[in-house]
This record gives structure tokens, C-alpha cells and sequence, in this order.
């Protein structure tokens, strides 16, 4: 007669994890499929695609939830790009009656997208006349890559005697720059019966690049449609 054998406690347990896993695998998608080509993310694969918006509430995620969760990555504006440059070397007295560059006066940097830029000059300043007038003053000009965006008065005229106190003057432009490496330069832009004198001065260029916008095809717009 044969004897049946009974199962032991460890028995029984390895078996009903074994069937736990069974179901886990039967219900989880496959840790290995997770990729951006299957129908789930894992948060790690999202990363590479999205820009977190919120935080996901869950460890796979359908495409279509992704897409309402993130912004994607290539869909991101570009980083703000800067330019700056400082001076404490007196520039002057000039008495020139032409442009002429101020010294180290010029910040280079590269943009990856046409985009928006602001510049910004300022600095100490003096610019005295023997006889001040309102018409009177020490102009300069910024140079964009070697092309003036014309002449502006920094500084207005005071009387030589007695000796001025140098005062804070600023200029800001705006202009619009194409992709690539750019040069921006100040100019003392020159004048007659006036002497001009700078101290202490910044130059500060702002660049905001964008993305070019995508353009409309026929393949794009049934895909849009579709989706």
C-alpha cells in the first residue's frame, strides 16, 4: 500500500508564492518590453522623452496618459543665452568727433534658434562742454556683428567747471538675432565741443531663441487628426 505524502509547511508556502508571481507576471507588463516602442513608460524611460509636469501616480503609464502628464522634450523652448562684460578702466576724456570702440567693450555667445535679445549698456559717465547746451551731448552706438543700430545720447552736457560728479546713464535696445554665434560691441560714437570720460561700466545681452515652428504637411495633418 502506498503511503501519500503530506506536503510541508515550507512546501505550501513556496507554492502559493509561486502562484503569486504567476499572476503578477500575468497582469504586469514584462520589465524587459517597458520601452518607448511598447504601449507602457516606466517613469525612467518617461524621462527621456518628457519634461515632468506633475508627478505620475503610478509606475507604467499609457503613451496617451504621458502625452497629458509631461510636455515633451522637443516640444521644450530653448534656454535663455547671455551675454555679459564689465569694465573699470577709465575710457577718456575723448574729445573724438568719430566712432571709435571702447575698450573690451563687447560680449560674443552663440544661440541655437532665431529668437528676441535685449542689450543693455550703462556705465559712469561724464561729458562736459565749455559751453553746455541742450543740443549738447556724448552720444554712443551698439554694434550687432559689426552693424550699428544707430547713434543714441548717453550722457548729456554740463559745464566743465567745476569738475563734475560722474553719474549713472543706461541705454537698452531690442533687436532680433538669427541661430548662430553673434558679437556685440559698444561704440563711443564721437561729437564735437564735448568731452566724454566712462567709468565703471556693464555691458549685459539677453537672448531668448525659440524653436522653429513645425510646417503644416499633408502626412502631419492626418496624423494630428488621427490622433
Amino acid at each position: 500500500m502506498l503511503r501519500r505524502r503530506i506536503p510541508t509547511p515550507r512546501a505550501i508556502t513556496a507554492v502559493a508564492l509561486a502562484a503569486v508571481l504567476a499572476a503578477a507576471v500575468a497582469v504586469t507588463p514584462s520589465f524587459a518590453g517597458s520601452s518607448i516602442a511598447g504601449p507602457f513608460l516606466t517613469k525612467k524611460a518617461a524621462s527621456h522623452v518628457y519634461i515632468s509636469n506633475k508627478k505620475a501616480s503610478t509606475l507604467y503609464l499609457r503613451k496617451k496618459v504621458a502625452d497629458n502628464t509631461f510636455v515633451k522634450k522637443v516640444d521644450a523652448p530653448f534656454t535663455p543665452v547671455a551675454g555679459i562684460a564689465a569694465g573699470t578702466a577709465v575710457f577718456g576724456p575723448s574729445v573724438a568727433t568719430a566712432p571709435g570702440y571702447i575698450p573690451t567693450a563687447f560680449t560674443s555667445f552663440g544661440i541655437p534658434g532665431t529668437g528676441s535679445a535685449v542689450i543693455t549698456f550703462s556705465g559712469n559717465a561724464t561729458c562736459t562742454a565749455a559751453k553746455p547746451t541742450a543740443e549738447l551731448a556724448c552720444p554712443i552706438q551698439i554694434l550687432v556683428d559689426g552693424q550699428t543700430t544707430g547713434k543714441i545720447n548717453f550722457a548729456p552736457a554740463t559745464a566743465a567747471t567745476p569738475t563734475p560728479v560722474p553719474m549713472v546713464y543706461t541705454v537698452m535696445q531690442t533687436t532680433v538675432l538669427q541661430k548662430g554665434g553673434h558679437t556685440v560691441a559698444i561704440q563711443y560714437a564721437g561729437a564735437k565741443n564735448v568731452a566724454f570720460t566712462l567709468k565703471n561700466w556693464n555691458l549685459a545681452v539677453q537672448a531668448y531663441p525659440q524653436r522653429p515652428e513645425e510646417i503644416p504637411t499633408e502626412t502631419t495633418a492626418t496624423a494630428k487628426a488621427g490622433k
